[in-house]
């Protein structure tokens, strides 16, 4: 069977005749058959088909046939039914069609959701083995959450979700939101998604539910991140995080946020077996908080990673990124989140709402103090072009070197070598820095290995005939003590790129999160970037003085 040929004879006929219930049946009849031969290109049509649909359905109630209107919406459920145990964005419609609006949790968000639906897709297709999502409170993580785990749970019901979460409201209120999908069929489409994954099992004490069968380690098991693990929960469908801390009071605690970090590291994240996807949904209150640490855990494993971090006010526009309409009226508007801000302190604004870690005190270098600008000096050349070098120590440190633009008294980063790579990765990175930027001369910490590192830099740009002045130079003060001393100068004289001129996950990006983080006690898992800008402070005081002059030649 040509089924090319015949779609494009079932689509003449709903062209030219909108109202042909029948060629839509046909037409979706069609992309069900065609599922056995291209799964991908039948659920394409069948996404296709519901333009046609719709468009029908729009024209039957403008002519007032509520009959043929309410066939075309009983062909859009089952349009959406067919792709519904699938696809994330379709499930999502499909357990709630019918329902008032007004009573709909995704419909009426999903112009702001659907990044995270599609981010949630690539864990459903094993494209992503880790997810981070943030956003302010009560605009739908948690609840996006018990859709994914309640989708899941109908598709692999013999496989098992650990949901772990802060304190017993939170897991309770996690547990009863999987519950109401499974156990209202008469408000929801759980079970025409999933027919065969009937719930067989709760308890409400121990929080769990199990699907087709009763299983030791059950579909769905929600516990407290201080609950006892040892033989209890195991996660082969999903290991699900959700708002690990409790609330800026926990977050201000040093201690309590390594002790809980000790227990995810040490305890959950084993409970996932090897290939179980992992996410973690929260706010990002301190630079020290769970999720800030499982994603560089995650970094550091090579893990396939996502992280979404949505602030309230959007940082360019300070517009608000979750507006949506309840019950007729407008709610999260620009004008209710600029009145949070009024409200609250900058600590408890930026961390809820615009999901930017903030310690209340000790940052050397808070974004606010730096100078930032969007393009250089257009009349004129640099007086020179430098780059500083701190190489990697350990293999948890970072390849860090800045590359300045000198004009006069004003330092512009044009660009960073900022990466955790080994040597054989960072040495070539940082002679195309060199080459790429015009950079006459370069200094690079020789402590350790660093003076074979300028060496072998070296040897690449000679082997590439480009000339550059390097030299290695041995540190001996203390890191802290030459940072301090050096973040006048560099909050006055520095100036680093405006943050729409760089990728959210460039290394650039990455190289001032280290810097706006770094505390005056220095106790941070890094200091790599704003240990490289002090030895580039450094480096330039000591070319202060040194002028050059033009004179008449005596001879």
């Amino acid at each position: 069977m040509n089924y090319i040929a015949l779609k494009g004879r079932i689509e003449q006929t709903i062209q030219s005749r909108p109202l042909d219930i029948e060629a839509h049946n046909d037409l979706f009849d069609l992309c069900r058959e065609y599922e056995k031969v291209d799964f991908t290109v039948a659920h394409e049509w069948n996404r296709e088909m519901r333009t046609y649909v719709g468009y029908g359905l729009r024209l039957a109630v403008d002519k007032h046939d509520f009959l043929m209107a309410e066939r075309f919406n009983d062909l859009l459920f089952r349009s959406l039914l067919f792709d519904a145990p699938h696809f994330f964005d379709e499930y999502l419609q499909a357990v709630e069609f019918g329902k008032p609006l007004d009573k709909k949790f995704y419909q009426p968000r999903r112009h702001y959701l659907k990044r995270y639906v599609d981010a949630y897709q690539e864990i459903l297709d094993g494209k992503l083995d880790f997810l981070s999502i943030s956003m302010p409170k009560r605009a739908g993580k948690s609840q996006l959450g018990i859709n994914f785990t309640n989708m899941l749970s109908g598709k692999y019901p013999d496989r098992s979700t650990l949901m772990e979460g802060t304190g017993d409201d939170l897991v309770k209120s996690f547990y009863l939101g999987c519950l109401e999908y499974l156990q209202t069929p008469s408000d929801y489409h759980f079970y025409d998604i999933f027919p065969e994954s009937k719930l067989v099992q709760t308890n409400a004490d121990t929080k769990i539910l199990n699907l087709l069968h009763k299983s030791r380690f059950p579909t769905v098991m929600c516990r407290s991140i201080d609950a006892r693990q040892v033989g209890l929960s195991e996660a082969t469908n999903l290991l699900y995080l959700d708002d690990c801390v409790e609330g800026r009071e926990e977050a201000k605690n040093r201690q309590r946020l390594d002790d809980k970090w000790e227990i995810i590291s040490g305890d959950i994240i084993g409970r996932a077996i090897e290939g179980t996807p992992i996410v973690i949904c929260g706010t990002r209150y301190s630079l020290y908080d769970p999720i800030g640490r499982l994603q560089e855990e995650m970094k550091k494993q090579g893990k396939r990673m996502k992280v979404i971090e949505t602030p309230a006010l959007d940082l360019v526009t300070d517009e608000s990124n979750f507006e949506y309409e309840r019950e007729g009226k407008k709610v999260f508007t620009t004008k209710y989140f600029r009145d949070q801000r009024e409200m609250l302190s900058a600590e408890q604004f930026e961390s809820e709402f615009q999901q930017q870690p903030f310690e209340a005190k000790g940052l050397l270098f808070p974004e606010a103090s730096l100078n930032r600008y969007f393009e250089l000096p257009v009349d004129r050349d640099p007086d020179s072009v430098i780059a500083v070098c701190d190489t990697a120590d350990t293999g948890a440190d970072f390849c860090s070197m800045p590359i300045a633009a000198v004009y006069g008294d004003e330092v512009y980063i044009v660009d960073v070598v900022f990466d955790d790579s080994p040597p054989e990765v960072t040495k070539p990175e940082c002679a195309k820095a060199l080459m790429d930027n015009g950079v006459v001369a370069a200094t690079f910490e020789s402590n350790n290995a660093g003076s074979y590192f300028a060496r072998d830099v070296s040897q690449l740009l000679e082997d590439r005939k480009y000339t550059c002045n390097i030299r290695t130079k041995r540190t001996i003060s203390n890191k802290q003590t030459r940072i301090e001393f050096a973040s006048d100068t560099i909050i006055k004289k520095f100036y680093f790129k405006d943050p729409s001129l760089y990728a959210r996950n460039s290394q650039y990006a990455e190289f001032m999160k280290q810097v706006t983080t770094y505390t005056r006690s220095g106790k941070v898992p890094h200091d790599d970037a704003p240990d490289s800008l002090s030895l580039l402070e450094n480096e330039l005081r000591g070319l202060v003085g040194a002028k050059v002059e033009i004179i008449q030649r005596p001879f």
